[in-house]
């Protein structure tokens, strides 16, 4: 039997399978329904599941890499979020200070020239730093003037040149200062010792009165016994008092203390060269001025009773 032949045999069988199911009454074409799900059904069952597996895994992929792309984009709103957080935190730190030197600016009573660091250089980070500010900027600036912050004593300026000034911090071995300690009378010399320990710089205050009773977490303030430093610039807290030493080079006629100054001197932006005291508006005339008359002011008339002049008889 060919292809043809038995194709049209399997036709027929269906043809005359499906007119006899037409032709049978209610009753028996829903027994044979009945039947043929019973037979059909678990085949049916057995394929479906295939089918709803493989439905499931393609909708859990798709979850799976939305959520993945949801993660990506919420890291990189966290990393964009965290950067502006530190840019506001900055600028938070930058306001607050400068509202700190405004502040001590205005309540000073010394006229302060403002000026930035420019230049630090790391072989002498303890010594030495630059400040933006020349004689050409302000004609006061000079050698050996206090630089303060409004933290305390940074150091005092060194070469003045056009258009920047060097300043000598107090921890350098070339900065010496007269000063005392905060509320007693006993006097001493802060000088710089060139290093420092655990990264915090600290000076000596050496020539302390043998019998000075100084403690840690007192304050040193400047003396105003210098040329250059007037009184009350604050220096530093004491933090270590040695035993008194009588060998070389107190010999026990003086006493030590190390103190480390309240000023940061790890971190040095904005500053302040203390030129000189305030001048009131009264205090910019001088007395002579002040006492001389007003050319304006009128010569009184003599009296009409009063003797004429002695040239007038003449």
């Amino acid at each position: 039997m060919n292809k043809g032949a038995y194709f049209l045999l399997v036709l027929g069988i269906l043809s005359a399978f499906t007119l006899t199911c037409f032709l049978l009454p209610d009753q028996a074409t829903q027994s044979m329904r009945k039947g043929t799900m019973n037979v059909l059904g678990p085949v049916l069952v057995t394929a479906d599941k295939p089918v709803s597996f493989f439905s499931t895994m393609d909708t859990k992929l798709k979850t799976l890499d939305q959520a993945q792309a949801e993660v990506a984009k919420l890291r990189q709103q966290v990393a964009t979020l965290m950067v502006q957080n530190a840019v506001l935190a900055d600028k938070t730190t930058e306001n607050a200070r400068l509202r700190e030197m405004l502040g001590f600016r205005e309540a000073s009573p010394y006229r302060l020239r403002a000026c930035r660091v420019i230049s630090r250089a790391p072989s002498s980070w303890w010594d030495t730093v630059q400040v933006n500010v020349g004689w050409q900027d302000d004609p006061d600036l000079a050698k050996d003037q206090p630089v303060v912050s409004p933290r305390g004593v940074v150091g005092k300026t060194g070469e003045v040149s056009r258009d920047t000034t060097d300043v000598i911090l107090m921890v350098s071995q070339n900065c010496s200062i007269s000063s005392f300690i905060d509320g007693t009378h006993d006097h001493g010399i802060v000088k710089g010792q060139g290093n420092f320990e655990e990264g915090k710089p600290r000076v000596m205050l050496d020539y302390l009165p043998k019998e000075s009773m100084v403690a840690p977490g007192q304050f040193v303030v400047t003396s105003g016994l210098g040329p250059y430093f007037p009184a009350g610039l604050r220096l530093g807290t004491i933090v270590e008092v040695p035993p008194l030493n009588n060998e070389y080079p107190t010999f026990g006629l003086y006493r030590q203390a190390i103190i480390e100054p309240t000023a940061d001197l790890n971190q040095l932006d904005e500053l302040f060269i203390v030129l000189g005291p305030k001048q009131s508006d009264q205090q910019q005339g001088s007395p002579q001025e002040a006492n001389k008359p007003d050319a304006t002011t009128a010569t009184p008339a003599p009296d009409s009773g009063s003797a004429p002049p002695p040239d007038a008889t003449k």
